[in-house]
Formats: structure tokens, sequence, C-alpha cells
């Protein structure tokens, strides 16, 4: 009859010897049925599980009902197990034995811990995630708190991943990831953690350290250790890593606080160079709040229009006739007055708020330039200044096709600057979306020409109409003779590619007579004018004057 029962079973005297057993328990423990006669049940289960055994009754405190504990196999394997345990009384009403039975949950045990792990973990590394690592951070805290020590957050990012990622596919960039976790994990002592919480970040929390200058070794540590070449997929790569430090107490009270300090500190270290370190610190976080403050201001000048349009005009080098204008947006803040771009250009581009700016900056030139067309201006081109985010944020082209509609103004009126980042190494959709813009009839130039890529290779491959050399290259002319050099092969280059070439920052007589000899075609900068309102622009131009 005990063979008949599915689930194993054991039968001991009331002291817990086993006296039978049935093949289902002898299989789950993995000895022979004859092995487990004699032995105890308390020897085969958690120690604090019964209260008696021995000399005293097993069941002592009464039975036991799918109580989850661990059987423990032939091998010492911990098995999980619900167990079930009575006791059975004989003709004299007293107890005669117990009667255990085992129900095997391995499969759900196994099930639960890989949730955990789903839950806890970063699939790719291993490494606990952002909701283990705040768990870490909090109990380290209560500890520090409590036994009046310091502890520190290292907040880590890749340098260059987005490189690999792009250029030889998200299998290489898992790869360096995995290899780039195995390696940071070398670098930390057991009573501290590592976590990867996004992309390329990574955090590690010191729980214990006596002075800053301990999270700075471990710092350099790391830098050493992702200082060596990466093999991925049979190719050497090399990689390092920026470094934001915050300490606890002085840098944060709470997980949230420290972890946003030691981010602000990391990029601070990136935006001062690869591979760099800094620690937080008050200005810092000043520094933070007024972005923040930036920010705010700048999200509410989007929804209100608090945005003009200056032009600045281009003209033929010879002639010195009026052959277009380059549209420049001015932020009109209520309190500051008039916010130039570099004051807010870089921040809308790194939330991208420069995609609703860029589009109203694009409708508006398009409406100025038609609006000037029908009082009988003869405007040339209008240009209108394109970041990489707006080409790589879809239908931009339409974008483009709208605005032109809506105004009326033609295509060929209309010329787009591109920076060189956008030529170098685009996706696939920002190839079609220049092609489609060329098949519209819109001129394609590139802005700050010289200032961003070594390779010319993209050259080739677009079909774009205009060379704008960079202030930088123009400021210095005659005199310097690198420059002068520099500017003689970017215009020889364009004439010989059929491009127009056009100089940027023009401010005297001896740099429009030195582009003139140069024969570049068109200059623009302060010697012709500056920037300014649409009306003064139209009155200059209505009086035929340049």
């Amino acid at each position: 009859m005990l063979q008949s029962i599915v689930d194993p079973l054991l039968v001991g005297d009331c002291f817990g010897r086993i006296s039978a057993v049935n093949d289902a328990a002898a299989a789950l423990v993995g000895r022979r049925r004859d092995d487990l006669l004699q032995r105890n049940l308390a020897e085969l289960f958690n120690d604090d599980l019964f209260s008696g055994g021995g000399d005293e009754p097993l069941l002592a405190h009464g039975a036991m009902r799918d109580v989850e504990c661990r059987l423990t196999g032939a091998d010492g394997e911990k098995i999980p197990v619900l167990l079930s345990c009575s006791s059975y009384k004989g003709e004299d009403g007293e107890c005669a034995g117990v009667v255990a039975i085992v129900k095997d949950i391995t499969e759900r045990y196994l099930a639960e811990k890989e949730k955990e792990r789903l839950a806890y973990y970063d699939s790719l590394t291993g490494l606990p995630n952002r909701l283990l690592l705040g768990d870490r951070i909090e109990q380290a805290l209560a500890r520090a708190k409590r036994e009046e020590h310091c502890s520190a957050i290292l907040f880590l990012d890749l340098d260059q991943f987005k490189v690999v990622n792009d250029t030889l596919g998200h299998h290489a960039g898992d790869q360096l990831l995995r290899v780039a976790a195995e390696r940071l994990k070398g670098c930390i002592r057991r009573s501290d953690t590592l976590a990867r919480i996004g992309g390329d970040e990574f955090v590690v929390m010191l729980s214990h350290v006596k002075a800053p200058e301990d999270a700075s070794v471990l710092a350099e540590k790391i830098f050493q250790r992702l200082a060596r070449p990466f093999d991925v997929q049979g190719q050497e790569i090399y990689t390092g890593a920026s470094i934001g430090i915050a300490l606890y107490p002085q840098d944060g009270a709470d997980t949230y606080q420290l972890l946003k300090s030691a981010d602000m500190a990391m990029y601070q270290a990136k935006a001062k160079g690869r591979g760099g370190l800094e620690f937080f610190s008050a200005e810092l976080n000043e520094k933070a709040q007024k972005r923040l403050e930036m920010e705010n201001r700048l999200r509410r000048a989007v929804q209100e229009g608090h945005f003009v349009l200056h032009f600045q005009k281009r003209v033929d080098v010879r002639s010195g006739a009026f052959m277009g204008a380059e549209a420049l947006v001015r932020w009109l803040d209520p309190e500051r007055g008039l916010v130039p771009p570099l004051d807010f250009i870089p921040l809308s581009e790194e939330n991208g708020l420069i995609i609703p700016i860029g589009e109203w900056v694009l409708r508006q030139a398009c409406r100025q330039g038609r609006e000037w067309q029908e009082t009988g201006l003869s405007i040339g081109r209008i240009s209108v200044n394109i970041s990489s985010r707006q080409i790589h944020h879809g239908g931009f082209d339409a974008t483009v096709a709208a605005a032109l509609e809506e105004s009326g103004l033609p295509a060929e009126c209309l010329e787009l600057e591109l920076t060189e980042s956008i030529l170098v190494d685009p996706d696939e959709e920002a190839l079609r979306t220049l092609s489609r813009l060329k098949e519209m009839g819109v001129t394609l130039s590139i802005d700050d020409f010289g200032t961003g890529y070594s390779s010319l290779a993209y050259l080739k491959r677009f079909p774009v109409d205009v060379l704008k050399i960079d202030r930088s290259f123009v400021k210095d002319l005659p005199e310097d003779g690198d420059s002068a050099a520099i500017v003689k092969s970017m215009v020889s280059l364009g004439h010989n590619l059929g491009l127009k070439v056009v100089a940027e920052g023009v401010e005297s007589a001896e740099q429009k007579a030195f582009l003139q000899q140069q024969q570049c075609h068109e200059i623009q900068g302060f010697f012709y004018g500056r920037p300014v309102p649409a009306e003064e622009l139209a009155r200059e131009m209505g009086q035929g004057g340049s």
C-alpha cells in the first residue's frame, strides 16, 4: 500500500526514527530504501524544523502542514520541498508514530528564483539592476548612519560605447558591456555593490570609506582595468570611462540625492573630456540648478512662443550684391530680454526642444521669405540651420515640404545648413531624408565646414551645394599663415567639387580682400552687417544698399 502513494512518504516512530519509506521518497533523497531505515527524520530536514527528535517526541508541538523547507539529499544537496507531518495513535491512545508526506517543489523554486533574477538583476551582465541597487544603497546608508561612517557612490559611463554600437552593431555592444562588467567586478570588495542601471551606465556603492581618497583610488583602479583593449568580434577596441563621485552624508542624505549628485559629477567629468573623474560639489549643484531653471524657462518659451528671427545677409564677394540671408533665432525672454543662441541652443539640443524650436524657425523663415517676395524684394535664398536631431527625428522632409507649401516660398529659395555630424556615417533613413530634400529643389549646405570631422568622404556621397567656411578659420586672416593656407585649401576644394563657397565671420576689409583674391563666392559677417530684425533688413534691401 505504501508504494501506491505517488508522493514521497516516510513513516517513523514517535521520536522520528524511520521505519518505512516508499520508492518515491528513496528516489527523491537519492538513497536505497534500506539505507533510510533507522535514520531520523530530523536528520533529513532543517535542523530547527522539528521541536523534538532524539529523546523527545518529534512532534512535541503538534502537526505541520505544507511547511516549506529543505530536504537533504544523498550528495548533500538541499532540495526545496513542502512537508506535511502528523502523528498517529495506537490502541492505547498514545502516539504510535509519525507520517511525513513530502512534495518536491524544485521547479516552483527555480521559477521564483528566475522571477527574482529578472526583477532585480540585469539580464545582460547578471549585475544588480537599478531596483536592487536602490535597496542595497538604503541598507548601506542605514548602516553608515548607525555606525557614523561615510559611504560613496561612483557613477560610471563608458566612453565611446555608442560608436561601438553604431559601427559594429548591438551584439558587439552587448559583448563589450559583458566584458566591462567582469572587469569592474574585479575592482570592488565583497561588501560593495556594482550595478548596471541602463545603457552603458554603471554604479558602484562603496558601503564604507574612511576618506574621499578611498573612492578616487577605486576610480583609478577602474580606469586602469578599462584602459586595456577589449577583444570584440575579433577587433581590438579601446574604451574608457567618465566617473562622478558623491559622498554620504555631505552630498546627499538619501538614495535619490546621492545618485543624482554622482550623476551630475559624471556629466561634469565627461564635459571636461573623456576618461575624467569629478567629485560632486556645491558649485556643481548650483550649476545644475541654474541649468534646470533655464530648461524650465525654455520650455515655457516654446509653449508661449517667445522667439524672434533675426537675419544676417550674405553678399557676393566681388560685387557686394545681396545674395540671401541666414535666419537666426533669438529667445525674447520676458525677464532677461534677448537671449543669444549660444545660451540656449546647446541645451535645446540635449533635451530635444530643438525639434519644436527648429520647426518654428523653418516655418517662420519661409513665411518671411515669401512676404519679402510679395513686396517686390529680391531675397535670393533664405538659409536655415538644421540640427542633426531634426534630421533623425523622422519625417523632417515632410516638415520642410509643409513649410514651403504653407508659405508659398519656392523650394529653390530655401537653403538648409547642415552640420558635418549629420553627414558623417548617417543612418539609412537620414540618407533618404536628405535625398528627398534635394529632389524637392532645396539647397543643402555644410555649415561650419572644417570644424567637425577629418574625413571628407561624405562630400562624394551627398549632393551638397554649398560649403560654409567656419569663422574660426577666417578671424585671423590674412596675417596668420596657417589660417590662410587652410582657407585657400577649402576654397580650392569647393571649386574642384563644383560647390559654392561661403565664408562666415568676415569683419574687416582685409579679410574680404583675401577671400576675394581666393575667389570665394560669397561672404557673411559684421563687415556687411550684424543680424537684424526682418523689418530692418527689408529697409536695407529696399534702399538697394549692402
